[in-house]
């Protein structure tokens, strides 16, 4: 990792194939917005002879940053994919979008790599080790994926590698800080006139040679007298803390007995660097400037490479995902063998405006080939937060494999497990569905992401639109595991449910770019609902006074709250009991006369007679209500259909009152 002068890159323009599951590395980029993750790419890319010239950002002339969105809005809103070719090995690198709106493309890309490399800018320390950098950090260490961190823009003024690296060990050692080291210290060039001194090369600790590259390319140095003592502490504290995650327990013995680590080994310090670095007990820092003036190619890229190549895991070390059948028993993993069965899942959905729907598949066992008929599975991704999607499954023919760079589709023969290849044309796949092998078929568990809490209801522009809007919305959907469609049948409105305002407004755009789909986006209206808190009575009264006669009515009710999974209106039910004697005329044209005996509707106990008056008392069902004729007053009935009349006795009182069950 460190003696290496040289590697091999390979051809421009060409694309690398790997043979097997040990040539084959799988790094993801992960870092806040703005870090410098797509330029780093660029860098590497052009290190490894991938590219002839290093686009920019600002020019919207990057490999990773291919699409129009990204190009016009100028940052990564897609997981892209750049294979390149060093030291033999194929390198499959993965540009993460860093805006949190975009966390679905990030867990897709954490599925398809095997390591993670952080990304940290010297320019915003505090935006660079925010909370949602932390939170993929922890994340990472729960599935014990190794992890190295990059320090870059170190090319710009009022930077300090020493701070940042301060800040690295705070953040992401946790309890063992000293598993957090630089591998690499900047150098220096003369101050200018504003103060800043230019990054020109790096010191590596364990070699101790000087990487100069003020000439424009890299070279090796010897150390200059006298700058051997400042390097002796940086050194010491990194040989100690990779000592300290060694397996062999002699070379602490050797450490402490030879004084500081004199007569150990260099390669045998890079072997168990390598090693650590590999189970994801430590975490090396680097130091890159990728787009340094002067330098044909970025200071820091070939040492990065090597530490990709040497220090970070293949396939075959990663521990398989876990898989279950399609009726959800458990089922043993296959090993990272391309002999044995195949196990392929796909991360990432994209259309083609010429190939379609393109399919960027990770193969976890097996050989894909061309024309291979493999079976299809997808599941409802409500299980793992994520929106609903109904169960399909298929039999399928592969068409054409490629391997993607920028815009380009280079065609290959097979991907080998642990490799990542695009399928285009792949049925009815979508992001998240795994395939198998046919007659054996078997499902991988999805990753989880975020629920989508920001509504916006979409309608079509016009008529021509109207019937693409559907077909739309469901590749959309299908592309983005975190978008959520739903049709409310309250509001009547197509709802789309997005991660924040970034992601709803690159999804509009998708739409109306990508599938020509003109929509207008409007208010999202909600659908209120209401019922009550809990149980209890209620009282009120009406009164009725034509000339010469008076009426009044009243009545008692007891609410309760209706259970949530009912009916939009939760109605309750009522009784009401006539109190005054006058309104036993109305009641009678209702319902006619009252059995012999009965106490007069609506008699208060005070008036009524004894209990033992009541005994031989018989309970009566009063007859259907007659029917009013015609120029009668609608006064002369209730207001509401009643739905069920009977002769009560109170609980309180001997007498018998009529209680009526009403209904809106």
């Amino acid at each position: 990792m460190g003696e290496k002068t040289h590697a091999h890159p390979g051809a421009a323009g060409g694309v690398p194939a790997a043979g097997h599951p040990s040539d084959v590395r799988n790094v993801v980029l992960v870092g806040h917005s703005g870090s410098g993750k797509t330029t780093l790419v660029e860098a590497l890319a052009l290190t490894a002879g991938a590219v002839n010239r290093a686009g920019r950002v600002e020019d919207g002339a990057t490999v990773s940053d291919h699409d129009e969105i990204e190009r016009r809005r100028r940052r990564s809103v897609h997981l892209s994919l750049v294979p390149v070719a060093w030291d033999g090995r194929k390198v499959n690198l993965l540009d993460a979008p860093g805006y949190a709106d975009f966390v679905g493309e990030l867990r897709a890309g954490l599925r398809a790599a095997d390591a993670a490399l952080f990304v940290v800018s010297a320019a915003q320390a505090a935006e660079s080790v925010a909370a949602t950098t932390r939170a993929v950090w922890e994340e990472c260490a729960l599935v014990g994926m190794p992890r190295a961190i990059v320090v870059t823009h170190l090319d710009t003024a009022r930077t300090s590698f020493e701070e940042m690296t301060r800040i690295c060990a705070a953040t992401f050692g946790g309890d063992d800080p000293d598993a957090v080291l630089p591998l690499y210290l900047p150098v220096l060039g003369p101050e200018s006139a504003d103060g800043h001194a230019p990054l020109t090369g790096l010191t590596g600790l364990l070699t101790q040679r000087i990487l100069d590259y003020s000439s424009g390319e890299r070279a090796e140095l010897p150390p200059a007298p006298g700058q051997e003592a400042p390097l002796k502490e940086a050194r010491d504290r990194l040989i100690e803390g990779i000592i300290a995650e060694s397996e062999d327990e002699s070379l602490m013995d050797r450490y402490l007995d030879g004084g500081g680590g004199s007569d150990i080994d260099i390669a045998t310090l890079i072997a168990d660097l390598e090693r650590a670095v590999a189970r994801g007990t430590f975490f090396p820092v680097l130091a890159a400037a990728p787009a340094a003036e002067g330098a044909r190619q970025g200071i820091g890229t070939v040492e990065l490479l090597e530490l990709i190549t040497r220090g970070f895991p293949t396939p075959l070390e990663r521990t398989p995902p876990v898989v279950t059948t399609p009726s959800g028993e458990p089922e043993a993993a296959p090993v990272c063998d391309p002999e044995g069965p195949l196990l392929a899942e796909v991360v990432k959905t994209s259309s083609d405006p010429y190939a379609g729907r393109v399919s960027l598949v990770r193969v976890f066992s097996g050989t894909l080939r061309p024309d291979d008929t493999v079976h299809l599975c997808g599941h409802g991704l409500d299980a793992a937060g994520q929106a609903p999607r109904p169960c399909h499954e298929a039999e399928i023919r592969v068409t054409a494999l490629s391997s993607p760079f920028g815009r380009q589709q280079h065609p290959v023969d097979r991907c080998v497990a642990g490799d990542l290849v695009c399928v285009a044309r792949l049925g009815e796949a979508e992001t998240g569905d795994t395939l198998s092998a046919s007659g054996a078929p078997v499902l991988i568990e999805p990753w989880s992401t975020p629920d989508p809490l920001l509504p916006t209801a979409v309608r079509a522009h016009g008529k021509a639109d109207e019937d693409k809007l559907s077909h739309g919305l469901a590749r959309l959907v299908a592309e983005d595991p975190t978008l959520r469609l739903e049709q409310n049948p309250d509001t009547h409105q197509v709802v789309l449910w997005c991660l924040g305002e970034a992601h709803q407004e690159v999804a509009l755009e998708r739409l109306r770019s990508r599938y020509g789909v003109q929509v207008d986006a409007e208010p999202h209206r909600v659908a209120l609902r209401e019922t009550f808190g809990g149980r209890g009575p209620g009282a009120g009264g009406t009164s009725n006074s034509p000339a010469g006669t008076g009426s009044s009515r009243s009545a008692r009710s007891r609410w309760s709250r209706c259970p949530r999974a009912a009916a939009s209106s939760s109605w309750t039910r009522s009784s009401a009991v006539r109190c005054r004697a006058s309104s036993s005329r109305r009641w009678r044209r209702a319902y006619g006369p009252r059995p012999p005996g009965a106490c007069p509707p609506g008699t208060r106990s005070s008036t009524c007679a004894s209990p033992s008056s009541t005994a031989g008392r018989t309970r009566w069902t009063p007859p259907t209500p007659r029917s009013r004729p015609p120029g009668r007053s609608p006064c002369a009935r209730p207001r509401r259909t009643p739905v069920s009349s009977s002769w009560s006795r109170s609980a309180r009182s001997p007498c018998w009152s009529p209680t009526t069950m009403w209904a809106r």
